[in-house]
């Protein structure tokens, strides 16, 4: 666990040596609002699935949670597995947009938005703080390499490094999937599954990603079958588990891309359908995921083309912020317009997709498919 310095004195203590310091009535009036923040800085946040916050001071940080102390003194854990995000009221600007393009799957823009940051803007900065460029830095490097391409083997062991200097960071886990993902995107299995399998000392949502992952990688080889097992383990693991809920709806959307490949399209769409009905508006990396997977399967049911176009457009109008989604959507929509007699805008499709995600996969099936 990384604890910060100041944050083990808590608010009736805090008060008490104030006021004996001679800190005038209104200075005092103003810092009892947010107790273990400085006068005028903004409390930390912590921002949890489901659109809710935990705001106050962040006093520690590990693999399985957060400490935050509230304005009453008192310490509230939260669990990581209900964590999207942590702000540090503290950190730059520049920082804070550059986790959030990450959240929103933007890595290329994350790293350059880091990349930002000025020496001078962290002079004094908390370790927690440095901590977390630290984080975005290396997470954005390897998330642009998946999605734009590079060099997986760097990303993988800037990653790694992180995980070396950080190893109580509340990001912990979400490193360890992402070291696995390069790793399998670079065809090497048996690292990616070492990699996930420290999911596996995790609470009961990390295990649900861990199985998640796993399957993911099965199906990217073409394994459906055994793809839908592991998504079965994941789906089992959640369980009833509040916190695992988003876990869970996600091995589910698995689970029903599997069910589509197996051919069982009137399983996989109910599914899918379930799955859409069951989200919030705020999960849009889910929804996106979702809506492509029901396109895929009305693609595979004649005469239902166009509840697939549709599918496919939803994503790329409304859900359009995961690169990776996005341009599979784009990759549909071409072959889709063009199948329905409408050579511009499969066209116009093609050309986003080449322009917005030249190194993405569906770029490269783009390309392999006029040859």
């Amino acid at each position: 666990m990384t604890t910060r310095a100041t944050g083990g004195v808590g608010w009736k203590r805090w008060a008490r040596e104030t006021m004996l310091a001679g800190l005038s009535i209104g200075a005092f009036v103003l810092a009892i609002v947010s107790p273990g923040v400085a006068l005028g800085q903004p409390a930390d946040r912590v921002n949890l699935f489901g659109g809710t916050s935990v705001s106050g001071k962040v006093l520690s940080v590990s693999p399985v949670g957060v400490d935050v102390e509230n304005s009453d003194g008192d310490t509230q854990k939260v669990a990581i597995e209900t964590v999207r995000e942590v702000q540090f009221g503290a950190e730059p600007q520049s920082l804070k947009n550059a986790r959030a393009m990450l959240l929103r799957g933007r890595g290329a823009d994350a790293r350059d938005e880091v990349g930002k940051i000025e020496t001078d803007e962290l002079d004094g900065a908390e370790p927690l703080v440095l901590a977390e460029v630290d984080f975005v830095r290396a997470a954005a490097a390897a998330q642009a390499v998946l999605e734009a391409g590079g060099d997986l083997a760097a990303a993988a062991k800037t990653v790694a490094d992180y995980l070396a200097k950080h190893p109580k960071s509340h990001h912990f886990f979400q490193m360890q999937e992402l070291l696995g993902d390069l790793h399998a995107r670079a065809g090497k299995p048996a690292e990616a599954l070492a990699a996930y399998q420290q999911l596996d000392s995790g609470p009961p949502g990390m295990k649900v990603r861990a199985a998640s992952a796993k399957a993911a990688m099965l199906l990217a080889q073409g394994k459906p079958d055994e793809a839908m097992a592991e998504y079965d383990a994941a789906i089992k693991l959640a369980g009833t588990d509040k916190a695992s809920q988003p876990q869970k709806r996600s091995a589910e959307l698995g689970k029903a891309k599997c069910l589509s490949l197996q051919g069982k399209q009137d399983a996989a769409i109910e599914m899918v359908l379930q799955i859409i009905k069951g989200s919030g508006p705020e999960e849009k990396e889910l929804l996106s995921r979702a809506y492509n997977v029901l396109g895929g399967a009305y693609r595979s049911v004649a005469g239902r083309e166009q509840d697939a176009l549709i599918q496919f457009l939803m994503v790329d109008l409304v859900y359009n912020t995961l690169p990776e989604s996005h341009a599979e959507a784009l990759f549909n929509l071409g072959e889709l317009w063009d199948k329905g007699s409408n050579p511009e805008r499969a066209r116009e499709a093609r050309q986003n997709l080449k322009a917005a995600y030249p190194a993405s996969p569906w770029a490269a099936k783009l390309e392999a498919s006029k040859s």
